[in-house]
């Protein structure tokens, strides 16, 4: 059986060209845009653990509840840059993201005994902590639909 796959292999070569993505399926897709949110988290000081974003579309207890993250994404370090995308966002609404870099990608985000962040972070529209972290106002966004693209630069 194993004979089979080199056979087939020697007999018809081996696909020409640049390599192509991996297809789990094949079919026909609906035809509807899928809206799409994509942030470009720039500045990380190294390429060490993830990046995590997490996006909000209330401002309630922002950004400490969890139970207000209605989507989350992960974003790999390449070049002191990594990218988050969140698909299938409803259109016509206000939203904010906050990013984390896990650098020793423990699922947990460090903070020294004074509860200074140990690790990168950072806000949609740039906004700044100052003496705790900003407001949902301050890091809202309208989205109409489509695709939209933001930078985020991480702090530390």
């Amino acid at each position: 059986m194993r004979a089979l796959p080199l056979l087939l292999l020697a007999c018809c070569g081996t696909p020409s060209g640049p390599p192509q993505p991996y297809v789990a399926a094949v079919g026909k897709g609906s035809g509807v845009a899928v809206d799409e949110l994509g942030g470009t988290v720039n500045e990380l000081r190294d390429n060490d653990g993830t990046v995590r974003c997490f996006l909000y579309s209330d401002g309630t207890d922002f950004p400490d509840s969890a139970t207000q993250v209605i989507a989350k994404a992960v974003g790999l370090p390449a070049a002191h840059v990594a990218t988050c995308k969140f698909e299938g966002v409803g259109p016509n609404h206000d939203y904010a993201i906050v990013i984390l870099h896990d650098e020793n990608n423990d699922n947990v985000f460090q903070k020294n005994a004074l509860g200074m962040p140990q690790e990168g972070y950072g806000f949609s529209n740039n906004a700044k902590a100052r003496f705790s972290a900003p407001s949902y106002a301050d890091c809202k966004f309208h989205f109409t639909s489509g695709s939209l693209a933001m930078t985020i630069a991480t702090s530390y």
